[in-house]
């Protein structure tokens, strides 16, 4: 009884000093991006100049005060993917390009105003009442059936297009293999979208329902389809993904109110610990380590954010016709994809020609590219409304089993389009699988 008491006296201190934990994540975020991550990758676009001062009090005034305002506690779904992106989005969005300044003070400002915004209108969107959305739930019979035949159908195709070129890359090899099936893509382009089905829908769907119904099996089989698509383009984010989804399952389920100022404390521990030991341990599996968490999920989102603003700044915006069946009406000024074309204006091509991909979040991809600042919030509040319908389509399943489907789909709006997130990224058909699946699906099976 006593213990109980003392854990919701600490969960309750959690909650009210969320914002003092954010701008500790900002000053750890800070500490690491001038410790190691400039140092070490400023060949890369993450430079260092001292930033302004007062920009960055304002970044950290509003990075807490946005923490104020938001859900706290998690009671839907799409709320563990708004507090990713807040934290590995929004809060990179408002102080890396401080340090890049690629940009006039009054810009950043102005782009620190809007990130807000945008992050503002979705967490407001919390306080609407869910959708009376319809459901339809199949007999369990037939959403089985529909659902077998579609996964193996797509793994089928999967292997046929990749059967030459499949590999388990090494942290090293990951590039290499990249390339090898980003050259099938270009053979198959519709390829891409079995890829994402299966990262995205099927496979976390396994692993989620494996752990809510206690089947140990379905969670190493929706494993084990990662790991083939892995194998297939060696996109890194899938192959952690498993893991994510296990830990999202736990995190929801155990939900005291405490799991989002916990999740920063432990990024704030990350920046800290991987800065630390990346800069003793050069080439090192920690080195290797620090670089996917602290470069790639957090430095680099921010950076990019940066680069499109500049880029979109002096070269013409899309109005959206970088999203296919939008260009059929509005002639996109591009040749090339908008990642492509951002990277090749900042860090031009390869010796060997490759041209790196500077995929960035909707909020750069869709609103900066689309409209420039504006289309952040009209961004932030085309977001606020698919949630909604998201979370309406939810609102029968368990949280935990709910949020960890959406596991690998946190990770992809992170560093896509928002329209390409909900169509080819399979957010869709998570709306579907909720709507369509029978309830009694989820009761636990104690013999599992």
């Amino acid at each position: 009884m006593f213990g109980e008491i003392k854990l919701v006296r600490v969960h309750s201190l959690l909650q009210i000093s969320l914002p003092a934990i954010v701008i500790l994540y900002c000053v750890s975020f800070q500490w690491s991006y001038v410790k190691w991550i400039s140092p070490v990758w400023g060949y890369m676009g993450l430079t260092y100049k001292s930033p302004d001062p007062l920009l960055l009090l304002v970044a950290y005034v509003l990075a807490s005060l946005l923490s104020m305002v938001s859900p706290i506690k998690l009671r839907r779904a799409s709320q563990l993917v708004y507090w990713i992106l807040f934290f590995t989005v929004y809060i990179p969005g408002l102080l890396a390009p401080l340090f890049v300044q690629l940009d006039t003070g009054l810009m950043l400002l102005l782009l620190q105003m809007s990130l807000t915004g945008g992050m503002l209108l979705i967490a407001l969107s919390y306080r609407l009442k869910l959708i009376n959305l319809p459901h339809y739930p199949l007999t369990a019979q037939l959403f089985w059936m529909v659902f077998i035949i579609c996964f193996s159908l797509l793994n089928v195709v999967l292997l046929a297009a990749f059967r030459s070129s499949l590999h388990f890359a090494s942290l090293n090899e990951v590039y290499d293999v990249r390339a090898l099936g980003g050259a099938v893509q270009l053979q198959h382009p519709s390829i891409g979208y079995v890829s994402n089905l299966l990262s995205n829908v099927m496979n976390p769907f396994l692993i989620a329902y494996g752990l809510t119904v206690n089947r140990r099996g379905l969670v190493v089989l929706g494993i084990l389809g990662q790991i083939l698509v892995y194998a297939t383009a060696a996109m890194k984010s899938v192959l952690l993904s498993p893991l994510l989804i296990i830990l999202i399952y736990y995190a929801a389920k155990k939900n005291r109110g405490a799991l989002v100022p916990q999740f920063g404390l432990v990024c704030c521990g990350m920046f800290v610990a991987f800065t630390a030991l990346a800069s003793v341990h050069k080439g090192g599996i920690f080195f290797v380590v620090a670089t996917i968490i602290l470069v790639r999920s957090f430095a680099i989102p921010g950076v990019e954010i940066a680069e499109y603003q500049y880029f979109f700044e002096n070269f013409p915006h899309t109005y959206l016709s970088h999203i296919h069946g939008v260009n059929l009406l509005i002639s996109n000024p591009y040749s090339m994809s908008l990642g492509r074309e951002v990277g090749y204006f900042f860090a031009g091509a390869a010796s060997n020609g490759r041209i790196g991909n500077a995929n960035a979040d909707f909020f750069a991809m869709d609103g900066i590219a689309g409209f420039g600042l504006p289309g952040i919030l009209v961004m932030g509040g085309l977001c606020a409304a698919m949630f909604l319908v998201l979370d309406s389509c939810a609102r029968k399943c368990p949280l935990p089993f709910s949020a960890a489907v959406l596991g690998s789909c946190a990770i992809s709006i992170t560093n896509n389009s928002l329209f390409a997130s909900f169509l080819g990224g399979g957010i869709n058909l998570i709306m579907l699988i909720f709507i369509s699946m029978p309830r009694h699906l989820l009761d636990r099976d104690p013999s599992g």
